[in-house]
């Protein structure tokens, strides 16, 4: 028999769930119940709104209490404040108080103990006390002591005048002698005044007219003006003149930087003040254009000044060529007479060497000058070194005295390995003579040259820049600058 449901309408919809679903994919719907979905949606919008209100609520509250309590601590500062300066003000009126009361109390000596400080009995010896005759002092409260009788092998007493205590004391003043066991100076037994009353009959009047005379003889300015007249202009004093330092900058080759070496320094000089002349003994060196010249001008002194309203002082510069000025076993050194006819007014000079002239060096060593030799990290420089000393050794400066040249290194890097082993060698080679710091390599040398700058212009912040204000500071410390100008002389209007 045949179930007669099961032969029933299969599109029919089924009662229960599962029969439901298996309808539903046998026919291709799809159905989801998205509800729940939808409710926990809309509860996890509600859950982050309510998270927002919190958050913004406590970030209110946070500022509220960040504000009060600055308030707070300005509230507090504000009244020390206020304690401050009222204390401040109390102690101001307490010691203006203490000093009033000090001048009320002090009370000015009276005329007859003037005449008694003026001119006292020191001499005259003290009567010997009697009964009958008591000393009474003039100032009220005061009641006397009752008086000792003199026994046997004690001295009579011999009553102190109160008023040679009356004058106060200043706290200048130098100490008194009568601080000593509280006994006045002129009493004391050994005084040598005490016992010659000559020697303070002899003492000159100190009047008004003495002492404004004994002042105007020796302060130029109370005597003018007690006088009322003018003074009249005074003669400039023969001032001696100073020596210039020379420094001499050489070399035994070239390619060692010896030029830059000098403009910049001449530089950095001037920019402490100092007036420099720089020299160059090469007929047509390049010294010239690191100052902006654009030509060489051999024999002329020439005077660059900085741009605008710089505090730098002017470098001057010369160019001598010691081939034109006779040869170098003349009875008068002309190079040298040469260089300090141009150097007056200068605070130092600068002589760029010509490179390996033998003669030109030996004329400027007359000049007893300080020697700077600039050598490169290579290994020419190593073995140049033994030779520039012997030339020194050989060649000495004026009066016989030796000079010792000083050396720096020049173009040094400190990243590579072969210039800090050079640098090591020479410096257990030379010792001291070696400069502690060098001029390290870069670029902007020649970039400052071709612009016609040195590098302190051209890049002021740069190391080298930094290295050249060192070696100006060494030679500022080796050898101070000529100063020039009059002391102790008083300016007059004209």
């Amino acid at each position: 028999m045949t179930d007669r449901k099961a032969l029933g309408d299969q599109n029919e919809t089924p009662e229960d769930v599962a029969t439901l679903y298996s309808w539903a994919n046998l026919h291709g719907a799809k159905y989801r119940d998205f509800s729940a979905s939808r409710a926990q949606t809309r509860e996890k919008a509600r859950l982050r709104v309510q998270e927002a209100i919190e958050e913004e609520r406590r970030r209110a509250r946070e500022e509220a209490e960040a504000q009060k309590a600055t308030e707070t601590a300005r509230a507090g500062e504000a009244a020390r404040q206020a304690e401050s300066i009222a204390q401040q003000e109390a102690q101001q009126a307490a010691h203006l108080a203490a000093q009033q009361a000090q001048q009320r109390a002090w009370q000015p000596p009276r005329p007859d103990r003037f005449s008694a400080l003026a001119a006292p009995n020191i001499a005259a010896p003290a009567a010997p006390y009697s009964p009958a005759q008591p000393v009474q002092p003039d100032y009220p409260g005061y009641t006397a002591p009752p008086a000792p009788r003199p026994g046997a092998g004690q001295q009579p007493y011999a009553p102190v005048r109160e008023e040679n205590y009356s004058q106060p004391r200043s706290q200048w003043a130098p100490a008194d002698a009568r601080d000593n066991g509280g006994r006045p100076a002129w009493l004391a037994a050994d005084r040598a005044e005490g016992s010659n009353p000559s020697a303070i009959a002899q003492a000159p009047e100190d009047t008004l007219q003495g002492s404004r005379d004994r002042l105007t003889s020796r302060w130029f300015a109370l005597k003018n003006v007690f006088e009322g007249a003018s003074a009249p202009a005074e003669p400039l004093p023969a001032q001696a003149p100073a020596r210039v330092p020379v420094l001499a900058v050489f070399s035994l080759a070239g390619g060692v930087g010896k030029t830059s070496l000098v403009a910049t320094l001449g530089r950095a000089l001037s920019a402490r003040g100092e007036r420099v002349l720089l020299v160059d003994t090469a007929a047509y060196g390049l010294l010239p254009f690191f100052f902006g010249a654009r030509d060489q001008r051999p024999g002329m002194l020439r005077t660059f000044s900085p741009p605008g309203a710089s505090g730098d002082a002017p470098i001057q510069m010369v160019t001598i060529d010691p081939e034109t000025l006779g040869p170098e076993t003349a009875a008068q050194e002309t190079l040298t007479q040469e260089i300090g006819r141009y150097s007056r007014g200068a605070s130092r000079v600068i002589v760029d060497l010509a490179t390996a002239s033998a003669g030109t060096t030996r004329r400027v060593l007359r000049m007893s000058p300080m020697v700077l030799v600039p050598v490169i990290p290579d290994m020419n420089s190593v073995v140049s070194v033994s030779s520039i000393d012997a030339f020194f050794q050989r060649n000495s400066g004026a009066a016989g005295s030796r000079v010792q040249p000083y050396y720096v290194l020049n173009q040094f890097d400190p990243s590579l390995p072969l210039h800090l082993d050079v640098r090591e060698v020479l410096r257990e080679q030379l010792g001291d003579r070696l400069l502690p710091f060098a001029l390290r390599r870069t670029p902007a040398v020649s970039e400052a040259l071709a612009e016609g700058m040195t590098v302190v212009d051209y890049a002021p912040n740069s190391t080298v820049a930094e290295d050249f204000g060192s070696l100006a500071g060494w030679v500022k410390s080796l050898s101070a600058p000529a100063t020039t100008g009059y002391r102790g002389v008083r300016w007059s209007e004209r």
